[in-house]
């Protein structure tokens, strides 16, 4: 399942002629970042961003199909958030990750072969 979410944070297409240009456009960083490296199969993916009052500032639930990502832009406001992620209903795994608009401040949510791993930062 793609969130509406989701769907709106995709960058627009180049022959897209309403698209912004590079110029006028944001330099936002994505602030969750998604990414199944699986060959055959897909995985269910719920991820939880917990603000420093304990207040849910975001939950999102994701069906990934081998080998795609998704990405939230402007998902929450730049800080610190606890970062709770579950795959497949089983496998948990949690982490304090900075949130803002260097690629660095993403929180990267990976799985493949069963895997979760949960980072931060976007690295080229």
């Amino acid at each position: 399942m793609v969130s509406e979410r989701a769907a709106r944070a995709r960058p627009p297409r180049a022959n897209d002629p309403t698209a912004t240009r590079d110029s006028e456009a944001s330099a936002r960083s994505e602030d969750v970042h998604v990414r199944s490296y699986a060959h055959q199969m897909g995985y269910d993916l719920e991820i939880e961003l917990v603000d420093s009052d304990g207040s849910v500032a975001f939950r999102d639930r994701y069906y990934l199909q081998p080998g795609e990502t998704e990405g939230e832009v402007d998902a929450v406001p730049d800080g610190e958030y606890e970062v709770r992620a579950v795959l497949d209903g089983d496998r948990e795994t949690d982490r304090r990750c900075r949130i803002g608009s260097d690629p660095e401040e993403t929180v990267v949510v990976e799985v493949g072969n069963g895997i979760l791993s949960l980072t931060e930062g976007l690295r080229a």
